[in-house]
Parts: C-alpha cells; sequence; structure tokens
C-alpha cells in the first residue's frame, strides 16, 4: 500500500512538471518580438551571404590599363617594358573574353651597348666590325579567354573585405616588330583582386611566343616571360 502510495506522487508531481513547461512554452511563444528574432537566425543562410560574390560580373564590361615587362627569354640585347590597354566581357563569374594592346618601349642592355659602341669605334678606325644581331618589338595586340576556377575573400585587417579571383588565360593575336610583324601566342595565370565594386587591380604572369627575326635576316623562336600588372574599372 505504502509503494502504492509513493508511485501515485510521483506521477502527480511529475504531470505537474509537465503542465508547467507547457505554459512556459506558450508564454515563449506569445512573445512575437522574441519569436521574430529566433526565426531570423537561419544558419545555412548566413553562410551562403558570406560566399556570395560581392561584385556582379554576369554580362558585364571592364576596362583597364596595365603595365609590363620581359622578365626573361626575350632579346638578350634589349631590355623592354610596356604599356596597354584592355577590356574584358565578363559572360559570368567564371568566364570572359577580351582583347588587349601593347606599346613596347625598349632600350640596349649593357652587354649591347657596349658591344655598339666597340662596333662605332672599329668602324670609325677603319677596322672590320660586327655589329650585334638584335631587333625590338614595337607593340602588339591580343584576343584572350579568361577562365576563374577559384574564387575567395580578404580581411583586411578588419577594415574591409575584398573579394579575389585566381584565373587562367589563353589566346592568340600579332606582334609588330623591327623587322616585320607575326603571330604571337600567349597563356598563362594572373590575380584579380576587387578593391571596390567598380574597380579591380590585376597581375598577371604570362608566356609569349613569336617568330622573330634580327637585323641580318636571321629568323628565331622566341619564348619570354612576360609580367605585367594593370587596373581595371567594371561598367
Amino acid at each position: 500500500m505504502k509503494r502504492i502510495a509513493l508511485i501515485a506522487l510521483a506521477l502527480i508531481s511529475l504531470n505537474t512538471w509537465a503542465r508547467d513547461l507547457s505554459d512556459e512554452m506558450d508564454a515563449l511563444g506569445a512573445n512575437k518580438e522574441l519569436m521574430k528574432k529566433a526565426a531570423a537566425i537561419d544558419a545555412e543562410n548566413r553562410i551562403r551571404v558570406v560566399q556570395n560574390r560581392q561584385v556582379d560580373r554576369n554580362l558585364r564590361l571592364e576596362f583597364g590599363l596595365n603595365y609590363g615587362a620581359v622578365a626573361s627569354g626575350g632579346d638578350p640585347y634589349v631590355q623592354t617594358q610596356m604599356l596597354g590597354g584592355q577590356m574584358d566581357f565578363h559572360i559570368n563569374p567564371h568566364w570572359s573574353i577580351g582583347a588587349r594592346y601593347m606599346n613596347y618601349q625598349n632600350k640596349f642592355s649593357a652587354e649591347c651597348q657596349s658591344m655598339y659602341d666597340d662596333f662605332n669605334k672599329r668602324v670609325a678606325a677603319g677596322q672590320n666590325a660586327v655589329i650585334p644581331q638584335y631587333s625590338w618589338d614595337k607593340d602588339s595586340w591580343l584576343g584572350v579567354v579568361n577562365w576563374y576556377p577559384v574564387y575567395g575573400k580578404i580581411n583586411w585587417f578588419d577594415a574591409g573585405v575584398s573579394q579575389f579571383d585566381f584565373y587562367l588565360l589563353g589566346g592568340a593575336g600579332e606582334i609588330t616588330r623591327s623587322q616585320g610583324m607575326s603571330p604571337l601566342y600567349t597563356g598563362g595565370l594572373g590575380v584579380g583582386v576587387w578593391m571596390f565594386k567598380h574597380m579591380s587591380t590585376r597581375l598577371e604572369a604570362r608566356w609569349e611566343g613569336h617568330q622573330d627575326v634580327t637585323i641580318d635576316g636571321t629568323s628565331r623562336n622566341m619564348n619570354q616571360l612576360v609580367i605585367s600588372a594593370g587596373i581595371g574599372f567594371i561598367l
């Protein structure tokens, strides 16, 4: 009998606790402001927002200016720098097509200048001399295709967040040299950092290949590494 009484008392206590818990839950639901705040917390949606690209690149046109130099593989007697412009049409965030124009500025390397000075001295003295076999580039244009497979964001010391893309590019065009014109081919990689929604900075490393002719008519294949940096504005 005593055991039955204890069981009955425990059941009554459990039922009372359940009713109190239900009343508290009802009171929570009645607090509309608190329920709105709870509904606004969507962890999955918040993650998607962080991952969204902050720069819209669907059917957008970008114009830019760039500066570069031949880092290696060019004419050993000439140092070449270049200044140019580019245009890219962004089909979507992963693909774009574009056109580039570069104007070349050249000067003799220290070795070539020394050889050329010696050549002039020998000619002035009536001696036999051999001029260095060099050539130089004047300008070029390229059509390119860019693919952006890697995307991310940079937090600048908690002062701001910038979007960046690593991309691969390839293309072809034509180069004007001191001895004529020839087809030009390129391929490489780069990174673009969007400092603002309408402005980007770019750094590229590209291989360029073309056929060259020296001042005495000798043909040679040129394979050079071009490093360039630029700034772009998207419309």
